[in-house]
Protein backbone atom coordinates (compact mmCIF):
# COMPACT_ATOMS: atom_id res chain seq x y z
CA UNK A 1 0.00 0.00 0.00
CA UNK A 2 1.88 3.44 -0.50
CA UNK A 3 2.08 5.66 1.68
CA UNK A 4 -0.14 9.08 2.22
CA UNK A 5 1.10 12.26 0.39
CA UNK A 6 1.45 13.94 3.95
CA UNK A 7 3.14 10.70 5.06
CA UNK A 8 5.55 10.70 1.84
CA UNK A 9 6.18 14.52 2.32
CA UNK A 10 7.70 13.46 5.73
CA UNK A 11 9.70 10.92 4.00
CA UNK A 12 11.15 13.76 1.71
CA UNK A 13 14.87 14.76 3.06
CA UNK A 14 14.79 19.01 3.05
CA UNK A 15 15.83 20.69 0.41
CA UNK A 16 19.88 21.56 0.98
CA UNK A 17 20.21 25.96 1.31
CA UNK A 18 20.35 26.99 -2.66
CA UNK A 19 18.67 23.42 -4.09
CA UNK A 20 15.90 24.11 -6.25
CA UNK A 21 13.68 23.43 -3.19
CA UNK A 22 15.30 26.26 -0.84
CA UNK A 23 13.26 29.58 -1.11
CA UNK A 24 15.77 32.31 0.81
CA UNK A 25 19.34 31.73 0.92
CA UNK A 26 21.59 30.44 3.71
CA UNK A 27 22.79 32.20 6.15
CA UNK A 28 27.01 32.47 4.03
CA UNK A 29 25.36 34.33 1.10
CA UNK A 30 23.62 36.70 3.59
CA UNK A 31 26.79 37.68 5.15
CA UNK A 32 29.06 37.66 2.14
CA UNK A 33 26.36 40.19 0.11
CA UNK A 34 26.44 42.35 3.67
CA UNK A 35 30.63 42.53 3.87
CA UNK A 36 30.79 43.16 0.27
CA UNK A 37 28.14 46.33 0.28
CA UNK A 38 30.33 47.05 3.72
CA UNK A 39 33.61 46.55 1.29
CA UNK A 40 31.97 48.82 -1.65
CA UNK A 41 30.56 51.52 0.62
CA UNK A 42 34.49 51.88 1.87
CA UNK A 43 35.93 52.21 -1.73
CA UNK A 44 32.68 54.42 -3.04
CA UNK A 45 33.47 56.71 -0.01
CA UNK A 46 36.83 58.17 -1.19
CA UNK A 47 35.93 57.67 -5.37
CA UNK A 48 36.22 60.94 -6.38
CA UNK A 49 37.66 62.81 -9.16
CA UNK A 50 41.08 64.92 -8.34
CA UNK A 51 39.67 67.73 -10.31
CA UNK A 52 36.82 67.69 -7.77
CA UNK A 53 36.87 69.41 -4.50
CA UNK A 54 37.89 66.84 -1.86
CA UNK A 55 34.80 65.93 -0.25
CA UNK A 56 32.79 66.55 2.94
CA UNK A 57 32.35 63.70 5.15
CA UNK A 58 28.73 63.82 4.75
CA UNK A 59 29.50 63.71 1.18
CA UNK A 60 31.74 60.31 1.52
CA UNK A 61 29.03 58.62 3.16
CA UNK A 62 26.89 59.56 0.13
CA UNK A 63 28.71 58.39 -1.82
CA UNK A 64 29.59 55.21 -0.59
CA UNK A 65 26.08 54.53 0.00
CA UNK A 66 25.29 55.68 -3.78
CA UNK A 67 27.85 53.42 -5.15
CA UNK A 68 27.66 50.23 -2.61
CA UNK A 69 23.83 50.17 -3.75
CA UNK A 70 24.54 50.97 -7.60
CA UNK A 71 27.00 48.34 -7.41
CA UNK A 72 25.44 45.46 -5.74
CA UNK A 73 22.20 46.10 -7.83
CA UNK A 74 24.03 45.81 -10.92
CA UNK A 75 25.93 42.28 -9.73
CA UNK A 76 22.95 41.05 -7.74
CA UNK A 77 20.72 41.38 -11.05
CA UNK A 78 23.48 39.68 -13.55
CA UNK A 79 23.73 36.30 -10.56
CA UNK A 80 19.62 36.22 -10.08
CA UNK A 81 19.24 36.11 -14.01
CA UNK A 82 21.20 33.00 -14.16
CA UNK A 83 19.77 31.73 -10.90
CA UNK A 84 16.07 32.37 -11.80
CA UNK A 85 16.76 30.47 -15.62
CA UNK A 86 18.68 27.91 -14.16
CA UNK A 87 15.59 26.93 -11.59
CA UNK A 88 12.97 27.24 -14.55
CA UNK A 89 15.49 24.50 -16.58
CA UNK A 90 15.48 22.30 -13.41
CA UNK A 91 19.14 22.88 -13.14
CA UNK A 92 20.12 23.33 -9.09
CA UNK A 93 22.03 26.43 -8.73
CA UNK A 94 23.48 28.13 -5.19
CA UNK A 95 22.39 31.29 -4.59
CA UNK A 96 24.90 33.81 -5.53
CA UNK A 97 28.25 34.00 -3.15
CA UNK A 98 29.55 38.01 -3.39
CA UNK A 99 32.80 38.39 -3.01
CA UNK A 100 34.07 41.05 -1.05
CA UNK A 101 38.07 42.20 -1.56
CA UNK A 102 38.66 45.36 0.45
CA UNK A 103 42.53 45.34 0.07
CA UNK A 104 42.53 43.90 -3.37
CA UNK A 105 40.11 45.60 -5.68
CA UNK A 106 39.58 49.36 -6.38
CA UNK A 107 35.88 48.64 -6.05
CA UNK A 108 35.81 46.75 -2.69
CA UNK A 109 34.57 43.42 -4.75
CA UNK A 110 35.63 40.80 -6.91
CA UNK A 111 32.41 40.04 -8.38
CA UNK A 112 29.64 37.35 -7.86
CA UNK A 113 29.23 33.73 -8.54
CA UNK A 114 26.89 31.10 -8.64
CA UNK A 115 27.38 27.36 -9.09
CA UNK A 116 25.54 25.21 -10.79
CA UNK A 117 25.53 21.66 -9.26
CA UNK A 118 23.91 20.24 -11.79
CA UNK A 119 24.65 20.74 -15.89
CA UNK A 120 22.28 22.14 -18.24
CA UNK A 121 21.21 18.64 -20.30
CA UNK A 122 20.32 20.72 -23.76
CA UNK A 123 21.99 23.54 -26.08
CA UNK A 124 18.82 25.92 -25.29
CA UNK A 125 18.86 25.59 -21.22
CA UNK A 126 22.43 26.08 -21.65
CA UNK A 127 22.04 29.69 -23.48
CA UNK A 128 19.64 30.49 -21.62
CA UNK A 129 21.22 30.14 -18.75
CA UNK A 130 24.30 31.60 -20.03
CA UNK A 131 22.45 34.33 -21.40
CA UNK A 132 20.09 35.44 -18.64
CA UNK A 133 22.72 37.14 -16.67
CA UNK A 134 24.53 39.28 -18.78
CA UNK A 135 21.19 40.70 -20.27
CA UNK A 136 19.59 40.93 -16.90
CA UNK A 137 22.93 42.96 -15.81
CA UNK A 138 23.02 45.20 -19.24
CA UNK A 139 19.00 45.91 -18.07
CA UNK A 140 20.29 47.08 -14.56
CA UNK A 141 23.56 49.06 -15.47
CA UNK A 142 21.24 51.34 -17.83
CA UNK A 143 19.08 53.14 -15.21
CA UNK A 144 22.34 53.19 -12.47
CA UNK A 145 24.56 55.20 -15.38
CA UNK A 146 21.94 57.66 -16.68
CA UNK A 147 21.51 58.34 -12.45
CA UNK A 148 25.59 58.12 -12.07
CA UNK A 149 25.74 60.35 -15.36
CA UNK A 150 23.08 63.38 -14.30
CA UNK A 151 24.95 63.51 -11.02
CA UNK A 152 28.72 63.76 -12.15
CA UNK A 153 30.29 67.38 -13.01
CA UNK A 154 31.71 68.53 -16.17
CA UNK A 155 35.40 70.29 -15.31
CA UNK A 156 38.52 71.23 -17.51
CA UNK A 157 39.89 68.60 -19.34
CA UNK A 158 43.67 67.73 -17.76
CA UNK A 159 46.40 67.01 -20.19
CA UNK A 160 46.61 64.28 -21.80
CA UNK A 161 48.63 61.50 -19.70
CA UNK A 162 50.96 58.73 -22.27
CA UNK A 163 49.96 55.28 -21.31
CA UNK A 164 51.75 52.55 -20.29
CA UNK A 165 52.11 49.48 -21.60
CA UNK A 166 54.14 45.97 -21.40
CA UNK A 167 55.52 46.09 -24.39
CA UNK A 168 56.64 49.93 -24.34
CA UNK A 169 58.37 49.02 -21.43
CA UNK A 170 59.80 46.44 -21.87
CA UNK A 171 61.23 48.25 -24.55
CA UNK A 172 62.23 50.90 -22.42
CA UNK A 173 64.01 48.70 -20.38
CA UNK A 174 65.96 47.18 -23.46
CA UNK A 175 67.52 50.47 -24.62
CA UNK A 176 68.00 52.31 -21.00
CA UNK A 177 68.54 49.67 -18.40
CA UNK A 178 65.47 50.93 -16.49
CA UNK A 179 62.14 49.81 -15.99
CA UNK A 180 60.03 53.19 -16.84
CA UNK A 181 58.21 54.98 -14.18
CA UNK A 182 54.02 54.66 -13.82
CA UNK A 183 51.51 56.60 -12.04
CA UNK A 184 49.52 55.71 -9.00
CA UNK A 185 46.20 56.36 -11.12
CA UNK A 186 44.54 55.08 -14.28
CA UNK A 187 42.21 56.08 -16.57
CA UNK A 188 38.82 54.39 -17.54
CA UNK A 189 38.22 53.15 -20.81
CA UNK A 190 34.73 54.17 -22.65
CA UNK A 191 32.97 51.66 -24.17
CA UNK A 192 30.55 51.89 -26.94
CA UNK A 193 27.16 51.96 -24.61
CA UNK A 194 28.63 54.29 -21.98
CA UNK A 195 29.80 56.75 -24.93
CA UNK A 196 26.21 56.69 -26.35
CA UNK A 197 24.82 57.32 -22.64
CA UNK A 198 26.78 60.32 -21.81
CA UNK A 199 26.00 61.62 -25.50
CA UNK A 200 21.92 61.47 -24.45
CA UNK A 201 22.15 61.97 -21.19
CA UNK A 202 25.03 65.18 -21.31
CA UNK A 203 25.44 66.13 -24.66
CA UNK A 204 28.47 67.40 -26.59
CA UNK A 205 31.41 68.75 -24.16
CA UNK A 206 32.46 72.15 -24.68
CA UNK A 207 36.21 72.30 -26.32
CA UNK A 208 38.70 71.52 -23.19
CA UNK A 209 36.31 69.87 -20.87
CA UNK A 210 35.79 66.47 -19.63
CA UNK A 211 33.34 64.89 -17.22
CA UNK A 212 33.97 63.50 -14.00
CA UNK A 213 32.29 60.81 -13.11
CA UNK A 214 29.69 60.66 -9.96
CA UNK A 215 30.57 56.95 -8.26
CA UNK A 216 27.16 55.92 -9.13
CA UNK A 217 28.39 56.60 -12.79
CA UNK A 218 31.58 54.32 -12.12
CA UNK A 219 29.09 51.93 -11.04
CA UNK A 220 27.61 51.99 -14.22
CA UNK A 221 30.72 51.77 -16.00
CA UNK A 222 31.56 48.72 -13.94
CA UNK A 223 27.98 47.29 -14.99
CA UNK A 224 29.44 47.55 -18.85
CA UNK A 225 32.59 45.77 -17.66
CA UNK A 226 30.82 43.36 -15.88
CA UNK A 227 29.33 42.12 -19.12
CA UNK A 228 31.94 42.66 -21.29
CA UNK A 229 34.28 40.00 -19.80
CA UNK A 230 31.54 38.20 -18.87
CA UNK A 231 30.23 37.30 -22.81
CA UNK A 232 33.69 36.78 -23.48
CA UNK A 233 32.78 34.06 -26.15
CA UNK A 234 35.78 31.73 -24.01
CA UNK A 235 35.50 28.54 -22.32
CA UNK A 236 33.09 28.33 -19.38
CA UNK A 237 32.17 32.03 -18.90
CA UNK A 238 28.71 33.01 -19.87
CA UNK A 239 29.88 33.85 -23.60
CA UNK A 240 31.45 30.53 -24.01
CA UNK A 241 28.39 28.81 -22.64
CA UNK A 242 26.47 31.07 -25.35
CA UNK A 243 28.81 30.61 -28.19
CA UNK A 244 28.54 26.45 -26.83
CA UNK A 245 25.16 26.60 -26.90
CA UNK A 246 24.89 28.17 -30.75
CA UNK A 247 28.15 25.60 -32.26
CA UNK A 248 30.06 23.40 -30.53
CA UNK A 249 32.63 23.08 -33.09
CA UNK A 250 32.96 27.10 -33.13
CA UNK A 251 33.08 27.16 -29.48
CA UNK A 252 36.15 24.34 -29.88
CA UNK A 253 37.58 26.72 -33.17
CA UNK A 254 37.87 30.26 -31.61
CA UNK A 255 39.38 29.20 -28.40
CA UNK A 256 42.93 29.27 -29.00
CA UNK A 257 42.80 32.43 -31.49
CA UNK A 258 40.36 34.39 -29.08
CA UNK A 259 42.91 33.56 -26.06
CA UNK A 260 46.26 34.65 -27.72
CA UNK A 261 44.10 37.70 -29.03
CA UNK A 262 43.90 37.98 -25.20
CA UNK A 263 47.40 37.92 -24.67
CA UNK A 264 47.93 40.37 -27.74
CA UNK A 265 45.65 43.00 -26.09
CA UNK A 266 47.34 42.64 -22.42
CA UNK A 267 51.13 43.46 -23.91
CA UNK A 268 50.61 45.92 -26.49
CA UNK A 269 47.78 48.17 -24.83
CA UNK A 270 47.65 50.19 -21.41
CA UNK A 271 45.77 47.03 -19.89
CA UNK A 272 48.08 44.06 -19.12
CA UNK A 273 45.01 42.50 -17.00
CA UNK A 274 43.68 40.81 -20.76
CA UNK A 275 47.28 38.66 -20.04
CA UNK A 276 45.47 36.55 -17.00
CA UNK A 277 42.48 36.19 -19.02
CA UNK A 278 44.07 35.01 -21.63
CA UNK A 279 46.55 32.36 -19.93
CA UNK A 280 43.34 31.28 -17.70
CA UNK A 281 41.33 30.48 -20.95
CA UNK A 282 44.13 29.14 -22.79
CA UNK A 283 45.50 26.86 -20.44
CA UNK A 284 42.96 24.51 -20.17
CA UNK A 285 39.62 26.41 -18.74
CA UNK A 286 38.85 27.38 -22.53
CA UNK A 287 37.05 23.83 -22.58
CA UNK A 288 33.30 22.92 -22.35
CA UNK A 289 32.27 19.98 -20.98
CA UNK A 290 29.79 18.30 -23.38
CA UNK A 291 25.79 18.26 -22.74
CA UNK A 292 23.60 14.99 -22.50
CA UNK A 293 20.88 16.06 -24.93
CA UNK A 294 22.12 18.50 -27.38
CA UNK A 295 19.54 19.72 -29.94
CA UNK A 296 20.42 19.33 -33.63
CA UNK A 297 19.08 23.15 -34.31
CA UNK A 298 18.17 26.15 -32.31
CA UNK A 299 14.98 27.51 -32.88
CA UNK A 300 14.45 31.45 -33.40
CA UNK A 301 14.09 32.62 -30.39
CA UNK A 302 17.29 31.26 -29.43
CA UNK A 303 19.34 32.63 -32.47
CA UNK A 304 17.83 36.26 -31.80
CA UNK A 305 18.97 35.72 -28.37
CA UNK A 306 22.42 34.77 -30.12
CA UNK A 307 22.91 37.75 -31.97
CA UNK A 308 21.05 39.95 -29.03
CA UNK A 309 24.34 38.80 -26.92
CA UNK A 310 26.76 40.27 -29.98
CA UNK A 311 25.44 43.31 -29.92
CA UNK A 312 25.73 43.83 -25.77
CA UNK A 313 29.39 42.25 -26.57
CA UNK A 314 29.90 45.10 -28.80
CA UNK A 315 28.60 47.86 -26.58
CA UNK A 316 30.13 46.23 -23.65
CA UNK A 317 33.63 45.71 -24.57
CA UNK A 318 36.76 48.13 -24.46
CA UNK A 319 40.03 46.77 -25.63
CA UNK A 320 41.22 49.29 -22.68
CA UNK A 321 38.96 49.19 -19.95
CA UNK A 322 41.55 50.43 -17.69
CA UNK A 323 44.32 52.17 -18.67
CA UNK A 324 47.37 52.19 -16.76
CA UNK A 325 49.41 55.68 -17.33
CA UNK A 326 52.77 56.88 -17.40
CA UNK A 327 54.60 58.59 -14.75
Amino acid sequence: MDPAPAETERLLPAPAPGTLGALRPPWLNIILFALTFASAFASGSVLTDTQLPKPTPAEMVRHGLGFAAALLFIMLAHEMGHFVLARRHKVDATWPFFIPAPLLSVIGTLGAVIRLRSLPRTRKALLDIGAAGPLAGFVATIPVLIWGLKLSTVVAAEPETPRWSLFEAGLTWYQSGHWPPMREAFDLGTPLGMALCEKLVIGDLPAGMALALHPIAVAGWFGFLLTALNLLPLGQLDGGHVLFGFSPRLHRLLGPPLSAGLLGLGVFTAFPGWILWGLIMGLGLGVHPPLEEPEQSLDGPRRALVILCVALLALSFSPVPLALLAG
